[in-house]
């Protein structure tokens, strides 16, 4: 194989590389979203920790559609640290199966 024809292939491997990722990325982005009383939800870091600091144990929060939701925290918090953690080990197991494909 000649240089160049080495070369062609490395970039396409990045190219690859970079293009699955992105895809994956935006895959978990889309699982991120739970539902709780008929709303949905996009569980985020911030969504978390605004939810672990909250005083009281009800409230209302917009879901993703613009909707106000009763909330129960304890148990919407619960819910969604079990969600986070569930998707964030998914994508990290995806993402090593993608580098290590890269280096194959």
């Amino acid at each position: 194989m000649s240089e160049l024809d080495q070369l062609v292939t490395q970039i396409k491997q990045a190219t690859d590389y970079q293009t699955n990722k992105r895809i994956l990325r935006e895959k978990i982005l889309t699982d991120l979203h739970v539902a709780y009383n008929n709303g949905l939800f996009k569980v985020s870091p911030e969504l978390i920790a605004f939810l672990a600091t909250w005083p009281s144990d009800e409230l209302f929060l917009e879901d993703t559609y613009e909707n106000p939701i009763k909330i129960v925290r304890t148990e919407f918090l619960s819910l969604c640290q079990d969600h986070y953690q569930r998707v964030m080990n998914t994508w990290h197991i995806q993402f090593e199966e993608i580098k290590r494909a890269r280096r194959i």
